[in-house]
């Protein structure tokens, strides 16, 4: 029996001319790892995970750092209607120009999903106010998942941030006019914070080294310890004068270090540039160091909704541009985002430059991503 199951077995991969049929499924890890490292681009990732079992294996061996390292993030776009229901929602890839993709299962939601959250999330409350729940969809895989109802005298929040501590660890952090609330994805109940000094709204959320940093519209920097209880501080810095003024900012995990992207004008009245700190705490107080360049790194932000920044190294080896930020439009065209070189000045009275007539009440909002990370 077990002869005879061989000998087809080796049959059908043999043809009619004599030559035998390869069963790429049995390749070793070897060549298999070879091919991984002349991949470009996530998309290609992504492809080569689905020939099959053995070959997700082995890009499941990869850790989200060593992923995140290889190729750039992708570009969700989601656009909405008046009533906050999503209309379209597609993909796009700057490692490969001519792909795109349409994500239908969000489209086709019946609930409104009006939040765009971080990795790429879909946020909505549902139930009434004494039992609010908030659900979080993902777009690439349609899960949905609902979070215990809110404690009382939860009313509404203000801002929301759909954070991974790790790479099996997650977490939606809401924040009100006083208060903050946590829930550790699977976890039965929420947690919550009033401080003592209140951030003054539209906080951004970055994670280093497993530290939780905000920063708020006042560019004060916070950071969040979520152990043994829930506790947010304000950390003083230096480095930024006082009463310096910008259009927006981002927080960055560069390899291991928090960047400060700032927005900010330049001399002339319709030139705005990009200017970039890095959280320098070696010193007996923190302090924002300025940084001529970024190196060999690009880092990727969106204009809305402010999101935390993505960055890259080595971005060459997909074609991209070191030292530039990757910043992405909320206006609906067919290429939505913007290289720009760290200091080079962006003319917001040019068509193409991502702030040209841009203001968050228009319905389109954009989230760099690595989907399934």
């Amino acid at each position: 029996m077990t002869t005879a199951s061989t000998s087809s077995r080796h049959c059908r991969r043999r043809r009619e001319d004599g030559t035998t049929v390869r069963n790429w499924s049995e390749l070793p890890d070897g060549p298999l790892h070879t091919i991984l490292t002349c991949l470009c681009s996530f998309v290609d990732f992504i492809s080569f995970s689905s020939v099959c079992r053995s070959w997700r294996a082995v890009t499941s061996s990869l850790s989200p750092s060593e992923i995140t390292s290889r190729f750039p993030p992708l570009l969700l776009i989601a656009s909405y209607t008046r009533e906050g229901r999503v209309s379209g929602c597609r993909v796009l890839d700057p490692a490969s120009p001519s792909f795109s993709c349409s994500l239908d299962r969000i489209c086709s939601a019946s609930a409104k999903f009006p939040f765009l959250t971080s990795h790429g999330r879909f946020l909505r409350s549902v139930g009434p106010a004494r039992q609010r729940q908030h659900v979080i969809l993902n777009p690439f895989t349609g899960e949905e998942i609902q979070s215990p109802i809110m404690p009382k005298g939860y009313t509404s929040f203000n801002r929301f941030h759909y954070t991974h501590l790790s790479s099996i660890d997650s977490a939606l952090l809401l924040f009100t006019n006083d208060t903050v609330f946590h829930w550790r994805i699977g976890s039965s109940s929420w947690s919550c914070h009033s401080p003592r000094i209140h951030p003054s709204g539209r906080e951004i959320v970055a994670i280093v080294n497993g530290t939780v940093y905000a920063v708020d519209s006042g560019e004060r920097l916070f950071v969040l310890d979520l152990s043994p209880e829930l506790h947010l501080r304000q950390l003083a810095v230096g480095g930024i004068g006082v009463g310096s003024f910008s259009f927006q900012s981002f927080l960055v995990d560069c390899g291991g270090e928090l960047l400060f992207l700032r927005l900010v004008p330049t001399e002339r009245i319709i030139g705005m540039q990009l200017e970039a700190f890095r959280l320098d705490l070696s010193a007996n107080q923190a302090r924002w160091v300025k940084m001529e360049t970024l190196g060999n790194w690009a880092i990727f932000v969106g204009y809305w909704p402010p999101l935390p920044g993505l960055a890259v190294e080595n971005p060459e080896r997909w074609g991209g541009r070191s030292n530039c930020v990757y910043f992405a439009t909320n206006e609906n065209v067919d290429w939505p985002w913007m290289v720009i070189k760290l200091g080079e000045e962006i003319d917001t009275s040019n068509p193409e430059s991502p702030l040209f007539n841009g203001n968050p009440g228009q319905r389109v909002k954009t989230s760099w991503v690595y989907p399934g990370l």
